[in-house]
């Protein structure tokens, strides 16, 4: 992968309405994303990290302002376009792992692969490779209730590398786990980050594990500022 920019966004607002008045949570985003780059969001509660997640990854459309992925703006893209877009480019790891509970964890791993039309057998070696990679190889034939919480969150990751993205958005990925298994989800995200070259962004209230990325970032008010 090339050292080009993976995400950017210029002037981004989000505003909600709330018993009639309009409420700000992002007011002016600027932020550059580039490729195998690791970056740390951190911030009060209500500060508005997970809604820029949510912008950046078109999971939410933005009151104003552009996002970028891969060079292509994808608010002029239809929800379809967006969809394919994503599943092309990004991978998502939120903090509760939204595994599929009737499925193994391989199976859950190779189903964005399969979203995307890859023959069953092709999306399970490639899926089976990514299990191998976060270390459980020997459980990926159970299902997500006969894991524990922190394989559960390392089988998230699976799934979210599977398809080789650009970029992970994750949001509190760690959130849900005791200290030492977060530290090792944490740790694990950041060498696939350097050993795939794939650009993370993490929304952490953590901030030591947040200051371990390459680029710290804090949202006070709806603006961005360096850590």
């Amino acid at each position: 992968m090339s050292n080009g920019t993976v995400i950017s966004c210029t002037g981004l607002t989000k505003a909600y309405q709330d018993a009639g008045r309009d409420v700000a949570v992002l007011k002016g985003v600027d932020l550059t994303v580039n490729a195998g780059e690791s970056v740390s969001i951190i911030g009060a509660s209500g500060s508005g990290k997970s809604t820029l997640l949510h912008l950046l990854g078109g999971l939410d459309e933005a009151t104003s302002g552009h996002v970028s992925v891969m060079g292509k703006d994808i608010q002029k893209m239809s929800a379809l376009q967006q969809g394919q877009w994503r599943n092309q480019h990004l991978g998502f790891i939120y903090q509760f792992h939204h595994l599929l509970a009737e499925f193994t964890a391989l199976e859950n791993v190779a189903m964005p692969l399969l979203i995307r039309g890859e023959k069953k057998s092709h999306a399970c070696h490639l899926a089976s490779a990514m299990i191998e990679k976060v270390g459980l190889l020997d459980r990926e034939s159970h299902k997500p209730s006969e894991l524990s919480g922190g394989e559960r969150q390392r089988i998230a990751i699976a799934r979210a590398l599977v398809t080789e993205p650009a970029c992970i958005l994750a949001d509190e990925p760690t959130g849900n786990l005791d200290e030492e298994n977060a530290e090792k989800v944490y740790q694990l995200m950041l060498d696939l980050n350097r050993e795939l070259n794939t650009s993370l962004m993490v929304v952490t209230h953590d901030r030591k594990l947040a200051a371990r990325a390459h680029r710290q970032l804090t949202i006070v008010n709806g603006v961005i500022t360096a850590a």
